[in-house]
């Protein structure tokens, strides 16, 4: 039996301004030069010289930020999904140390209508619909891959989960109202990290979906749980 399509409210809408701005010249001749500077690209399609987020050893993925995580544990550098869709990846980009395939999705096809998707590894990816219409529709890290990069970035949710793993026991201590488990068997979708609650008093955040046996299957956010069943 297919399980039904779940919603959940999105915890956040913002839009990236990006523009571009030329200071005095310095050095040369002010007359030779041009009073309009050329636009920089938008982060999302540069490829990134991966700097300050190199050393990253994991990247956590919670209900209201993407972090970067050194060896030791300390964490280098947050970007919050309120940023927008170009920042977070920009971000990623420098941590994974190389830029993302750019597609494009069907709007019959696309499980949110005609999208944008930004793919660093099979299981790993940031989807942009093109149109915005919370809570149905917006835009979404996903991973489906424990790791990703050639240097084997390790990715895991905010509380700890990586895909995989069996998380029954870190479910089982969630309040039941995180967790949805249709058919009593231990599997269906959670909210591991809580950003909010929509009006019905539902909680919405991170969320993973785990399957039989208690594996963890996949993280998205700052989806709900809507996106693990297009």
């Amino acid at each position: 039996m297919r399980r039904p399509v779940l919603f959940l409210a999105v915890a956040c809408a913002a839009a990236l301004l990006l523009s571009g701005c030329a200071g005095p010249a310095t050095g040369g001749t002010a007359a030779d030069s041009s009073p309009l500077a050329t636009p920089s690209p938008s982060p999302a399609l540069v490829s990134p010289a991966p700097t300050a987020t190199a050393s990253a050893a994991r990247l956590s993925i919670g209900a209201l930020t993407v972090s970067t995580i050194d060896a030791t544990g300390a964490t280098i550098a947050t970007t919050p999904y309120s940023d927008g869709a170009p920042a977070m990846v920009a971000f990623l980009s420098a941590a994974i140390g190389v830029a993302p395939t750019v597609a494009r999705a069907d709007p019959e096809t696309g499980c949110s209508g005609a999208a944008t998707t930004y793919s660093w590894a099979a299981g790993f990816l940031v989807n942009v619909p093109d149109t915005e219409s919370p809570p149905l529709y917006t835009w979404t890290v996903q991973a489906r891959s424990a790791q990703v990069g050639a240097a084997g970035v390790t990715v895991q949710s905010s509380t700890g989960l990586v895909v995989g793993t069996d998380v029954s026991a870190s479910a089982a201590n969630l309040p039941a109202d995180q967790k949805i488990d249709e058919y009593n068997d231990g599997t269906g979708p959670l909210v591991f990290e809580v950003a909010g609650r929509n009006a019905e008093g539902k909680p919405y955040g991170g969320a993973a979906l785990v399957g039989q046996g208690g594996v963890l299957s996949a993280i998205a956010a700052p989806a709900g749980l809507g996106q693990f069943y297009c």
